[in-house]
């Protein structure tokens, strides 16, 4: 009973700081035109993201296997991410702007990927039905593939506003996405995709579900529901410049960041299995 009402605790606490980043993120809409409460609230949306990321990662693999999962994202981003602006590959050339701050990878960039990368790894489950599952057989490739397109989308929706019209990073080549390059879009699905994949190995090995643990149609809404803010924070750039890049990247999003969103939600409610 005490186990209950804890996880119970629990939920709605994350649900509480699902509430609360909701509302940094509309407040983005007053901070755009100041430089320095943009970046302040951009920092609150990231560490946001991350916390709650860690949360609901805690409650589904513990804290040793969410850690390596970090671990994981942050090795294999920052490598390739480095590599990148050193070589071009795989995403093409670019440098980080000096706001961002003094290395060459800004750290808020990592925990970028991670957070955003569990957002999806959690879809991705839903999605393919796996839910609480442990990766077994063709799920250990299938989940991973899933989840690297549920997160390249993100990329596609914010990269031109990030770069070509805030200058958050500066490609040395401008290509024909709105000023980014095709490349970058490829690399970003090779990258997220080795860290799932990675992941995805290990997890199959050293995954170890409680039968007693309660995963239920809540629980699972709370990844849907970050994931559909995430994208908002995006359409609602709107409001920041009202031009071409705005107004394509918030109807690109509506139909894939939003629509998985909903889906997502509508797999959950409709589950018969969740409580």
């Amino acid at each position: 009973m005490s186990d209950q009402i804890n996880k119970s605790s629990f939920s709605k606490s994350r649900w509480s700081l699902i509430i609360i980043f909701l509302i940094v993120n509309l407040l983005l809409i007053f901070t755009y035109k100041n430089p320095n409460l943009l970046a302040i609230d951009s920092f609150l949306v990231t560490a946001i993201l991350f916390i709650l990321a860690i949360l609901h990662g805690k409650e589904r693999y513990g804290w040793r296997n969410i850690a390596i999962f970090f671990l994981i994202t942050w090795v294999v981003s920052f490598s390739f991410e480095n590599l990148s602006i050193a070589t071009g590959f795989p995403f093409g050339f670019y440098h980080y702007s000096p706001s961002l701050g003094l290395l060459t990878v800004p750290l808020i960039i990592i925990f970028a990927y991670f957070s955003i990368g569990y957002l999806a790894w959690a879809l991705s489950h839903v999605l393919t039905g796996q839910y609480h599952k442990k990766l077994e057989g063709k799920q250990i490739f299938i989940v991973p593939f899933i989840a690297a397109f549920l997160m390249v989308m993100w990329d596609l929706t914010i990269d031109p506003i990030s770069s070509t019209l805030q200058g958050l990073w500066v490609w040395t080549t401008p290509g024909a996405y709105y000023g980014v390059p095709i490349s970058n879009f490829a690399g970003w699905f090779l990258v997220v995709f080795i860290f799932f994949q990675i992941f995805a190995i290990y997890i199959s090995k050293y995954d170890h579900v409680k039968i007693e643990k309660v995963f239920n149609k809540p629980y699972w809404s709370e990844a849907a529901a970050v994931y559909g803010i995430t994208a908002l924070g995006t359409i609602l750039s709107i409001f920041y410049q009202y031009n071409d890049i705005t107004l394509s990247m918030a109807l690109i999003t509506v139909f894939t960041m939003g629509f998985v969103a909903l889906l997502a939600l509508i797999n959950i409610w409709n589950n018969g299995y969740l409580k």
